[in-house]
């Protein structure tokens, strides 16, 4: 701890709904990107910034784990205590926590109310967003009836877990809408990991419109996970139609996940593989960024839910405006930025058809690609995470004298 920091509650303690996993090392697995993230928090936070985190056995479909050994973080990584009593011990000196927002968390709050310490929820996933998730898996009828009635009893104990805490941060547009007024201090914030340095250029972004005006193929692109819930399986139907149109396009796929075998066989029986090829995974900041930056001309996002991916600013920040399945979230951010172009839910022809239209028409491609940047310039990562550890410090019961500091 700093020395210009008086006595009292000065810790902030995130609780991440992310899960750890043991490494072979023997330290603890998390996502590079969470890692990063309470790392910016402490760049701001005028105290300590530590992690308490649960173990499980199964890792997670995120494509940036990292194995992190005692001591090898920006900031401490502990585990969390179960016991009521223990943890009760544990958050008594913290200034806030930070938990996702989940009905698990309902004994943590009664701990907090209890030891007088404020909390700040963290919340991304509507009610709807849940529902449309389950109905992406394959489950039995049975079981989704019961996941139903699960999930409408969990949306209201978090109404209520709501009037009890002290602040409440919405990632996206879908949570802000569903959760307005139930919490006196709200914060609605845009994902992102890309940072100001890395938003391209005016200069770049010029070169890029030059070469888009020259009428060459479209290069289209999608990156994440290859899951039912990011829509994959809807890519080789979008680049059928766009073959059927005879519109000429180069479309590359990153990512990996348990879909990666059928999207394949996918392509191949649409005889697509002369123009979508899945490129596997690439390293954030030394491969998908620079890449976005200088090669593709629209992100193609198939998105079956409303999940405020931080994909969407972040490829906006590279100059790459998104054409996608208008849910929840994606209406958001076109209507937050005034670039991209959304069409209904699983509408596969007319999202191609509205990529036909913009091969046809580029000058509207040069003009949501401005917008995007000038978007994303105003949500970058610095600017994001500095805005939300403000909003900690506000809803903190932090001495009076550091929370002037930093108000």
């Amino acid at each position: 701890m700093r020395g210009d920091i008086p006595e009292g509650p000065t810790e902030l303690i995130l609780l991440p709904s992310l899960r750890a996993q043991r490494g072979p090392n023997g330290g603890l697995i998390l996502t590079r990107k969470y890692m990063e993230g309470a790392a910016e928090y402490a760049r701001h936070w005028p105290g300590p910034v530590t992690s308490l985190v649960r173990l499980d056995d199964h890792a997670t479909t995120d494509m940036d784990h990292v194995e992190y050994m005692p001591g090898e973080g920006e900031t401490p990584l502990e585990l969390r205590p179960e016991d009521g009593e223990a943890l009760a011990r544990r958050l008594s000196d913290a200034a806030v926590v930070i938990p996702f927002l989940a009905r698990t968390e309902g004994p943590m709050l009664d701990v907090c109310t209890r030891i007088g310490v404020p909390v700040v929820f963290v919340t991304e996933y509507s009610p709807r967003t849940e529902r449309q998730i389950l109905a992406a898996e394959q489950v039995a009828p049975l079981r989704r009836m019961r996941r139903k009635l699960w999930l409408w009893r969990t949306e209201n104990i978090r109404r209520k877990m709501l009037g009890r805490a002290a602040g409440l941060q919405c990632s996206g547009t879908p949570t802000l809408e569903n959760y307005r007024g139930l919490c006196e201090d709200t914060l609605l914030f845009f994902d992102n990991r890309v940072r100001a340095a890395e938003v391209i250029s005016e200069q770049a972004l010029s070169d890029k419109v030059a070469r888009l005006r020259r009428g060459d193929p479209l290069r289209l692109v999608f990156g994440g996970r290859m899951v039912s819930m990011k829509g994959v399986l809807e890519l080789p139907r979008i680049g059928a139609e766009l073959k059927r149109m005879g519109v000429p396009f180069i479309f590359d796929i990153y990512g990996s996940g348990p879909l990666q075998d059928e999207l394949q066989r996918r392509i191949a029986a649409e005889e697509l593989q002369d123009s979508m090829t899945l490129r596997g995974v690439l390293d954030f900041q030394t491969g998908w960024v620079p890449y976005l930056r200088e090669e593709p001309d629209i992100f193609v996002c198939c998105h079956t839910q409303g999940d405020p991916s931080s994909t969407y600013p972040e490829v906006m920040s590279c100059g790459v405006p998104i054409a996608g399945y208008g849910n929840d979230a994606f209406r958001g951010i076109v209507e937050a930025s005034g670039s991209g172009w959304q069409v209904p839910m699983f509408d596969a022809p007319a999202l191609a058809k509205t990529i036909a239209g913009l091969h046809q028409d580029r000058e509207q491609i040069a003009t949501a690609a401005r917008r995007a940047r000038e978007f994303a310039q105003k949500h970058v990562f610095e600017v994001t995470f500095a805005a939300r550890t403000s909003h900690f410090i506000r809803c903190s019961r932090l001495p009076a004298m550091l929370k002037s500091l930093h108000a």
